[in-house]
């Protein structure tokens, strides 16, 4: 009887062991992997658990689509604002503002490299803005970001995806709080 019970204490001894083992190395390789492919990497779900979490780290074609004319849209911005800043000098609005649109293009970008997206190069595009003066050149920039602001109104309503929701909602919410009213006060 002694033997026998010293044998099942044996097995559940070396059971014990190889659990823990199995259970730590899951642990570290989690650990690893998520340190690997960032946060909630190495989580472990349901089926629908992950297909919930993989369709909130992957674009459609729509978003990734509408993601690129983002882009785009914010390398016009730059593009036109430079230009302005060429023509009538430093020293106005527009010297903080393109600082400001080159950040929002580095945002896009970033969720573009995350998600696998192409980014598209800079086409060179300039809004079509005639213009003489300060004046009329803040006039015009400011029509040209309440259709930047419509633009992520319209992207916002093809998308599930939190980040660019994000994204987009700061962006817009730049646009008509922070640079529409600068350029309403240089005209």
């Amino acid at each position: 009887m002694k033997n026998t019970i010293t044998k099942i204490f044996a097995v559940l001894a070396l059971t014990a062991i190889l659990l823990t083992s199995f259970t730590s190395t899951q642990t570290v390789q989690a650990a690893a992997d998520s340190g690997r492919r960032g946060p909630g990497a190495g989580q472990r779900g349901t089926g629908t658990q992950m297909n919930q979490q993989l369709s909130l780290n992957t674009l459609s074609t729509t978003e990734a689509e509408g993601l690129q004319s983002a882009i785009q849209e914010e390398y016009t911005a730059v593009n036109t604002y430079n230009s302005v800043i060429a023509t009538l000098g430093t020293g106005t609005v527009f010297d903080r503002i393109v600082r400001s649109e080159q950040r929002h293009v580095d945002a896009l970008i970033r969720v573009a490299e995350r998600h696998g997206v192409t980014v598209p190069e800079n086409a060179g595009l300039v809004a079509d803005f005639n213009y003489t003066t300060l004046a009329e050149a803040c006039e015009l920039a400011r029509s040209f970001e309440f259709a930047d602001a419509d633009l992520y109104t319209q992207l916002l309503s093809q998308t599930e995806n939190p980040a660019l929701i994000r994204v987009y909602t700061n962006l817009q919410s730049a646009s008509l709080n922070k640079h529409v009213p600068a350029f309403e006060l240089c005209r």
